[in-house]
């Protein structure tokens, strides 16, 4: 690395450390800076404002930084209180980069500035941007918060105007909706890692909206204190079994009815990583419906009650089918590199073991460029293509350059979906890319004849790209914090991914007295089996609901899902959370609509005051006096993100500086606040304490074992031994003899001396099943899709399979 530009930088929402170190380009030339510790002795403290025309840097102390959430059930009230005070005697203008999750809806945003309370309304953000100007030229202070221009899960809050020697307390306010992941889990994350975004040219070319990351490199440390907190309160209908972190470690209170709890932080927080807790309760899977009381003071959307139906379909055995053409999507862009790339061989060598004998597959990988395993086209899964693809994982790095989506998706649209196949992909991304909306309307264009799954792997990865191209292609997304957890994960997809689409689906109310009940947004759900389903619905405030059905049909047999009258818990929040929440879910529909749907959009975000793209909140301290500052430039402004953000040392060219890159890979790289490799002790001895620990994998079939000696020991790392144990199983579904007693650690002759059956491979694939049954039933899920195949060859062997199994399980024990 001291060979080359060597640039770290982390820019949080609770604290600031910025280094930068770049070696001269001509031979033998020396680092500028050749040490991290140096700055550690000393510098500036706090947030900062750089103002461009002088180079000066200005200190904006954070003093606390409190954030609380109260969870409901599936939904969770998040408020966070930033205060922070400038030292100095200037008048500071600064911007916020956050990311936010893309199922959170930010509504509300409070400042505390110079004595005066500032509320901001909900406006378009043409007339916003406007206000905001005029006032911050005429030195009134104010603020402006607004999506990004090209992605809506990162938020820039302006505040113009920051007098010397002052306090701002900043109080945002979001709600969010926490669905039952596929192991039974709610998972609840606070996003704090903001990764860098890959840009392409044509996008760069005519983008308008300002891009971090063009300041000159600047030498500023940050190791001030401040009080930092979370708090968190579960309450609602469901019995709470447990809550973990994967991330952090916790102080968890359940109370003896066990349906509330409240969670504090055990210790000291340390912002390297997205905060995160996970609640199991002891029956997630049962149908959940809430009736919110509207605003009666209020007209249109507000002012009608909201219902929010929670249920987990149950679909036939017999609507899973073999005719699928499945196009495994993965990105191999250097953003991937470690754990994420390992962790995504591993699934991807699962799901190939697991795939169904009749399907058709290909592997499409991609970066700067992108290639097919099958150039062809897809092709019949079997024993020859199973043996190639297999080969193929072996080579699958993390080296293809930028995250450029648009064109591999393009090219693979470009092929017809095989004759009599059902066309599904499975994207595997961190997401680090700038022309999401792009992606998602080439996804959703291409919707009536292919679905799209999506994995999002690692903290930072884009919640509004993964999620948005799954609800765009009608399929389903899953982030993934712990690489290591996405076997789980993308097993769990294939269930999903062979099933046959649900026609026909209609949601049924019984009213009194009859009325019109419009669904939240107007386009039919999206079912499937055994996954949590999300709907929202109008009703008329002078109506009662006494019944709803939700209906649907695949092939000639009829789906229905009933729920009555009594089971709906009417509840009157003051905040609104679950209108809010059916008014995030319109807007997101209505953004994928290819017609022009702006004054929708501006209409509904306004009488909510959810936040669009088209919209921003701004507030003006019309009260607080005016102070003395040159007229507002834009350009002056320092667009300083609250978040840690990272990007792996090759993605860094010779011209990056610190808050940026101008190119890799020939294209534009956004929010490259990149974090290099810290070196050991640069942040004391506490940092890292909570750190979420290296992810497993390998880099192909013969070396598995060597994978999993990379991975860091406090992962959950998966066992060598059963990768072989997947690697080992032959395409029919069956092991060897051989195998199963090494496995075993059971000599070869005492299993051959006992078998029951004419062959040795029927007797040999009962046994491992029952080793996995022994051994590995913590991770069922990750081997139920071979062990089916493994049961399907031994009944097609004309063996009991059942009492194979079982005089199986006399010979282990």
């Amino acid at each position: 690395e001291s060979e080359e530009q060597h640039v770290t930088c982390v820019i949080c929402a609770y604290y600031c450390i910025i280094t930068w170190r770049r070696s001269d380009p001509s031979p033998g030339g020396k680092p500028i800076m050749t040490s991290l510790d140096e700055p550690l002795l000393g510098g500036h403290w706090g947030l900062l404002s750089y103002h461009m025309t002088n180079s000066k840097v200005e200190i904006v102390e954070l003093v606390s930084a409190l954030v609380h959430v109260n969870i409901h059930g599936f939904v969770a009230q998040v408020s966070a209180k930033l205060r922070y005070h400038n030292p100095g005697d200037s008048t500071l203008m600064v911007e916020y980069v956050l990311p936010v999750d893309e199922n959170a809806a930010l509504y509300k945003f409070e400042a505390h500035l110079d004595g005066q309370t500032v509320t901001t309304i909900c406006i378009d953000k043409e007339k916003a941007s406007k206000v905001f100007h005029k006032a911050v030229s005429s030195g009134q202070a104010a603020f402006l918060v607004r999506q990004d221009n090209l992605t809506s899960d990162i938020l820039h809050l302006a505040l113009g105007s920051f007098p010397g020697g002052s306090y701002a307390e900043l109080n945002l306010s979001l709600i969010m909706k926490l669905k039952v992941e596929t192991d039974g889990a709610v998972n609840f994350v606070l996003p704090a890692i903001l990764n860098p975004r890959y840009c392409p040219s044509h996008i760069q070319e005519t983008h308008t909206d300002r891009l971090p990351g063009c300041n000159d490199g600047k030498y500023v440390v940050v190791t001030k204190a401040y009080v930092m907190s979370i708090e968190s309160h579960i309450s609602g209908d469901y019995e709470i079994a447990r809550i973990i972190s994967h991330t952090d470690r916790l102080m968890v209170t359940i109370s003896e009815d066990t349906k509330s709890a409240k969670v504090t932080q055990d210790g000291d927080i340390i912002c390297d990583h997205d905060w995160s807790l996970v609640i199991y309760y002891s029956n997630p899977y049962k149908t959940h419906v809430l009736q919110e009381v509207g605003d009666h003071t209020s007209s249109g959307f507000m002012n009608d009650n909201l219902i929010m139906i929670n249920i987990f379909p149950e679909i036939p055995a017999n609507s899973y089918s073999n005719k699928n053409e499945i196009i495994f999507f993965i990105d191999c862009s250097e953003s991937m590199v470690g754990k994420n790339i390992k962790c995504t061989r591993v699934a991807l060598l699962l799901f190939l073991k697991s795939l169904p004998m009749d399907c058709l597959f290909n592997i499409v990988t991609f970066g700067t460029d992108f290639s097919f395993l099958f150039p062809e086209g897809s092709r019949k899964y079997n024993e020859e293509t199973l043996a190639e693809a297999c080969v193929h994982l072996e080579s699958l790095e993390a080296n293809m350059g930028g995250t450029e989506m648009f064109l591999p998706l393009q090219e693979i649209y470009s092929q017809p979906p095989k004759a009599g196949y059902f066309r599904q992909i499975l994207l595997i991304s961190d997401g680090d890319i700038y022309n999401v909306d792009e992606v998602i309307q080439l996804v959703g264009r291409n919707a009536h004849e292919t679905r799209v799954f999506a994995v999002g792997v690692g903290e930072g990865a884009s919640t509004i790209l993964i999620s948005g191209v799954a609800r765009a292609g009608r399929g389903r997304s899953e982030i993934v914090l712990q690489p290591e957890q996405i076997q789980d994960k993308v097993i769990g997809f294939i269930f999903s991914m062979v099933q046959e689409t649900v026609q026909n689906v209609q949601l049924v109310f019984e009213v009194e007295p009859n009325t019109t009940i419009t669904l939240v947004p107007q386009v039919p759900p999206i079912i499937f089996g055994g996954q949590h389903l999300v709907v929202y619905a109008k009703v008329p405030s002078t109506s009662t609901v006494k019944a709803v059905s939700v209906m649907g049909s695949i092939r000639d047999t009829e789906i229905n899902t009933s729920i009555k009258g009594s089971d709906i818990i009417t509840v009157d929040d003051a905040e609104k959370s679950l209108h809010l929440l059916a008014a995030q879910a319109q807007i997101n529909q209505w953004q994928l609509c290819e017609e022009d749907v702006a004054n929708d959009i501006i209409e509904l975000s306004v009488a909510t005051g959810v936040l669009s793209k088209l919209t921003a909140l701004v507030g003006v301290n019309q009260r607080g006096k005016l102070v003395k500052q040159s007229l507002y430039n834009e350009q002056d402004v320092n667009f300083m993100a609250m978040v840690l953000c990272r990007a792996p040392s090759h993605l860094l060219t010779q011209d990056l500086i610190a808050f940026g890159a101008d190119t890799c890979c020939g294209s534009h790289i956004c929010y490259d606040y990149g974090i290099l490799d810290w070196e050991d002790g640069a942040l004391g001895s506490s940092y890292g304490a909570f750190g979420c620990g290296n992810g497993c994998g390998g880099s192909g079939t013969s070396n598995w074992k060597e994978a999993e000696d990379e991975c860091d020991g406090e992962a959950e790392a998966v066992d060598a031994d059963f990768l072989a144990i997947v690697v080992l199983q032959c395409f029919d579904g069956s092991w060897t003899l051989e195998d199963a007693a090494k496995f075993c650690m059971l000599p070869f002759s005492e299993l051959k001396d006992c078998n029951p059956t004419k062959n040795e491979t029927t007797w040999a694939t009962a046994i491992v099943l029952i080793l996995l049954e022994n051994k590995y039933s913590e991770i069922r899920k990750q081997w139920t899709l071979l062990a089916i195949k493994a049961r399907n060859f031994i009944s097609n062997s004309r063996e009991d399979v059942d009492a194979l199994v079982k005089k199986a399980q006399s010979v282990l024990v």
